[in-house]
């Protein structure tokens, strides 16, 4: 019997000590449950305790604020934040064979090449041409003066004397003789250099054929997007004009033709061949088809 006791204490220890639970003491706890219990509560700060914490709040809040103000302001002052640039103008009038025409451009000075605001270019035309004040040269400059009051009204007041004005009239004014010639590029220049845009008496002038077509061609290009780059990239023009036509494409600098000119625009270099062809523009055919009804109705 006392055999049989002891074997049954045995065995009801040894459930016991499997199955019994015995709590850790806390010294045995893992770290991390040591983190998350609760600690002690803190006394309640004093008033004087809660009066320096918030001075000492208010001194490293203050500087930082500021800090933080300026730091702000040069990102906004920096070019990724910065305004666009501010834009500028141009005026340019175009003394045709059948009228005169302004110009009015807007660019924005972005660049090697500025670029164009489509949205502020307008333009405005006369008639009659520079050449049909021959019997009055005087009234040349009254007829530029409407042109000159359309660009006032499409240029800012304080852009007027950053603006270059520039009048480009046609070879046609050949025609009419030196004297009366300067008598109406004469009146076009009283006008220009009242009008309060930038002015100088040169860049009123007349230019040849060729020159049209050069321009031509630099405006087509531009508008195709093409300059500044590779020559061969660029497109050839034919410009119709009122009493000419002109033809206008880029060359290579080793087949320099006889009417080969050149040109640096943003950094490249253009070698352009042009030709003017007088009397194949469009007025002409219609006065040769006047001619020949007067002619034949003679007969």
């Amino acid at each position: 019997m006392q055999k049989a006791y002891s074997s049954m204490d045995v065995s009801n220890l040894q459930s016991r000590s499997s199955t019994s639970y015995i709590p850790p003491h806390r010294t045995q706890l893992h770290p991390r449950m040591h983190l998350f219990s609760p600690a002690p509560p803190n006394p309640k700060p004093s008033h004087s305790q809660t009066k320096w914490l918030l001075l000492f709040a208010s001194l490293f809040t203050l500087p930082f604020l500021f800090y933080l103000f300026n730091t702000a302001q040069k990102i906004h002052k920096s070019s990724k934040f910065s305004e666009p640039k501010s834009t500028f103008f141009g005026v340019v009038i175009n003394a045709g064979s059948t009228g005169s025409r302004v110009r009015v451009f807007q660019f924005l000075g972005e660049g090697r090449i500025p670029l164009m605001d489509g949205t502020g270019s307008s333009s405005m035309k006369i008639r009659p041409g520079l050449a049909g004040f021959a019997d009055d040269p005087e009234v040349s400059g009254e007829s530029i003066g409407k042109l000159i009051r359309f660009a006032r009204r499409r240029v800012p007041r304080k852009e007027w004397s950053n603006t270059k004005i520039q009048l480009m009239a046609i070879a046609e004014l050949e025609n009419l003789g030196t004297e009366l010639r300067e008598k109406i590029m004469e009146s076009c220049r009283r006008a220009l250099r009242s009008s309060g845009f930038l002015f100088k008496d040169e860049w009123a002038r007349i230019i040849r054929g060729e020159e049209e077509g050069f321009y031509a061609w630099v405006a087509a290009n531009y508008a195709l997007g093409t300059l500044g780059g590779e020559p061969r990239e660029t497109t050839g023009i034919v410009e119709l004009g009122g009493a000419s036509l002109q033809v206008t494409f880029a060359t290579k600098e080793t087949e320099r033709l006889q009417s080969t000119r050149f040109v640096k625009l943003s950094g490249v270099i253009y070698y352009l061949y042009t030709q003017s062809f007088p009397k194949f523009g469009q007025v002409f055919p219609f006065v040769i088809t006047i001619v020949k009804e007067k002619y034949f109705n003679l007969f």
